[in-house]
């Protein structure tokens, strides 16, 4: 039997909305470190597609991958780079010309890859204690 004290003794690490991910997984942590690996993997692949995108100025394309990436920060409680991705995502209409695109999705790209390694190193508390918790 699980010790309930230290089921709920994880805390999220700063930078992650840590009330909306404590409601969203409800203490199973080992759920937590799964979907942040997986989303990890999803994010990774998805930033080499988008960055493919811009090098192709295909602007429909760019919107469809990053329409895709937006709930994946969501399930890993950076709801403010959701919020980022989101208007993003606004900006790329079929009108809009790729180059007034570029600087926007380099910066968020950037803050894509900074969340994507606090993430990485949330995993790893994760899972160590999961370890410890098993």
């Amino acid at each position: 039997m699980t010790d309930p004290i230290k089921v709920s003794a994880y805390r999220f690490s700063e930078g992650f909305d840590v009330r909306f991910l404590e409601d969203l997984y409800a203490g199973d942590t080992q759920m937590a470190e799964e979907i942040f690996l997986s989303s990890l993997d999803q994010l990774e692949e998805s930033i080499t597609m988008a960055d493919l995108h811009v090098i192709l100025k295909d602007t429909e394309s760019l919107r469809r991958v990053i329409h895709r990436m937006k709930p994946v920060f969501g399930y890993m409680g950076l709801l403010f780079v959701q919020e980022l991705v989101q208007h993003f995502e606004d900006r790329c209409v079929p009108d809009r010309r790729m180059e007034e695109l570029e600087n926007a999705w380099h910066y968020l790209r950037q803050i894509m890859c900074d969340a994507n390694r606090l993430t990485r190193k949330e995993c790893q508390k994760l899972n160590e204690f999961n370890r410890l918790r098993a």
